[in-house]
């Protein structure tokens, strides 16, 4: 298996938010519900990929993180399936972040994220087509969909943010978190 690679997305006062450079598995959102703070994803990420991604000395430095779930992070102006906001030590981006200049998404090619060989192998969707987006998988976000419950955003293979239904086991993990640099 491949190592994780990590970019920083910003560090201040001693720590950093870093988000993984690759689709490195697939899971699905949830059995039926959008709602984040429930899902099948959330508790898998703090879980089993927690405990099977980092060791003991790595785990000392991943912090507790609270995670904005809001309507606002959402990127709709409304929205009945945000969720409370949840204490993650890994999370997935939300919209907000994933359209953050500040952290690097600049546009759509700067949130277009490759498959990992581990990834593929577990059944994440690649792009097979000959082109500038070949490899390329469709990512998880965790903010949900404003108009359907069984619907969750999600990054596609050419960096836009749509949407996915949360039943699909099809779509890529890209992991966050903070760490404690000091």
């Amino acid at each position: 298996v491949e190592p994780i690679k990590w970019r920083i997305l910003e560090e201040s006062d001693g720590t950093a938010f870093i988000l993984a450079e690759l689709i490195i598995d697939n899971h699905r959102y949830a059995a039926s519900s959008n709602n984040y703070m429930n899902s099948e994803i959330r508790a898998w990420l703090n879980n089993q990929f927690y405990n099977t991604a980092f060791n003991d000395l790595q785990k000392q430095i991943i912090l507790i993180t609270n995670v904005d779930n809001s309507v606002a992070s959402t990127g709709y102006a409304t929205n009945p399936y945000a969720c409370a906001n949840t204490n993650d030590k890994v999370f997935l981006l939300s919209y907000a972040e994933a359209t953050n200049a500040s952290y690097g998404f600049s546009n759509n090619i700067s949130r277009e994220r490759i498959t990992s060989d581990y990834s593929r192998s577990k059944g994440a969707f690649m792009n097979k087509t000959a082109g500038s987006e070949y490899g390329n998988g469709l990512w998880w976000l965790r903010s949900p969909n404003d108009s359907d419950s069984g619907l969750a955003r999600i990054v596609n293979l050419v960096g836009n943010v749509d949407f996915n239904g949360v039943r699909s086991a099809s779509c890529g993990v890209v992991p966050a978190l903070k760490i404690q640099l000091s």
